[in-house]
């Protein structure tokens, strides 16, 4: 499979992007079948491509105009984050994490508030050199194995323009002109 460039337009309009998320759930899904059994590329070579759509969608788009991810998700913490941030607010861990912490009954623990206590209201992050491991590695886009997480992935379509973006830039690069086997539904014409 050759590497195609791509230069389809970024979109960065939220409620576009819930409309067209919406609108091609049933496409999303079919596309995620195809990569997890019919797509003729590694792990590792899956990983390097949608590592590069992510650094080029990432360059176009600006994170603070958004910071849905800061106002919508519940953000995991660990005892090294509760420990750093409560060196930071000038507490003890114990006293941070009975603040601020919640625990899931799976045992996750989280900040208890949504939007995240640390949200300013310009979209920055106050505690951005401290932040937590999950809020520094979100999107997931540059874990390895992503074949494993995009059912995963899937739920941040509407919630993220770079997952969205990334997403769709990957549908384009690497669609196909037949149904996935065992579905009824036609792939649509590649744009």
């Amino acid at each position: 499979m050759t590497k195609q460039t791509n230069t389809s337009p970024i979109i960065r309009d939220i409620k576009q992007i819930e409309r067209y998320t919406v609108q091609n759930a049933t496409q999303d899904m079919q596309f995620r079948t195809f990569v997890l059994r019919d797509l003729p590329l590694s792990n590792t070579l899956l990983d390097e491509r949608v590592r590069e759509e992510t650094q080029s969608v990432w360059r176009q788009i600006d994170c603070l105009s958004c910071g849905r991810c800061c106002r919508k998700l519940q953000v995991v913490v660990d005892d090294a984050d509760i420990a750093r941030l409560a060196r930071h607010v000038m507490s003890s861990p114990r006293q941070f994490q009975a603040k601020y912490v919640r625990v899931a009954s799976d045992g996750t623990k989280h900040l208890a508030s949504i939007p995240c206590p640390f949200l300013q209201p310009d979209n920055r992050c106050s505690v951005y050199d401290l932040r937590p491991k999950s809020c520094r590695d979100f999107p997931y886009l540059n874990e390895a194995n992503f074949r494993s997480r995009m059912l995963f992935l899937l739920d941040y379509l509407s919630l993220c323009p770079i997952v969205f973006n990334v997403w769709d830039r990957l549908k384009r690069q690497f669609s196909v002109r037949r149904p996935i086997k065992g579905s009824t539904q036609k792939r649509p014409p590649k744009p």
